[in-house]
């Protein structure tokens, strides 16, 4: 029986929900905060498999979704936005980590700091490899 991605990936989700809510219920992982991460994933897988299921019985959606996922204009769209996030991310990063530091906060500080070098050094690395491809 063959598995569809989308679908395994709406297992997983829901699965990994139950886990991490299971185990904060009995105490396992400590605080309220892991049941509304558990319960976030399994919304999310939840309303993920309602979709998959909508495009598995709806053709015209089916179609709808097919051509939107492959629109030139779309592809353009999410890439933007991607990089628009990524630059807004690096900015909310750096001025976190100045208050940090103003807040003597200096493990926050240098993971903050150290987040942002890695997102710039997959920007760079992405960028050199994808200048040799195209």
């Amino acid at each position: 029986m063959k598995y569809d991605r989308k679908l395994v990936v709406c297992m997983i989700l829901i699965g990994v929900g139950l886990i991490v809510s299971i185990l904060s219920g009995f105490g396992v992982l400590n605080g309220d905060v892991f049941v509304g991460i558990g319960s976030g994933f399994i919304g999310v897988g939840v309303f993920y498999f309602v979709k998959y299921l909508r495009y598995i019985k709806d053709p015209e959606f089916q179609e709808q979704y097919d051509i939107a996922m492959q629109d030139e204009r779309n592809r353009y769209i999410r890439m933007r936005s991607w990089a628009l996030a990524g630059y807004i991310m690096i900015i909310v990063y750096a001025i976190g980590e100045l208050m940090a530091y103003i807040l003597k906060q200096n493990m926050l500080a240098r993971f903050l700091l150290m987040s942002v070098c890695f997102v710039l050094l997959v920007y760079s690395a992405s960028y050199f490899y994808l200048n040799k491809k195209y």
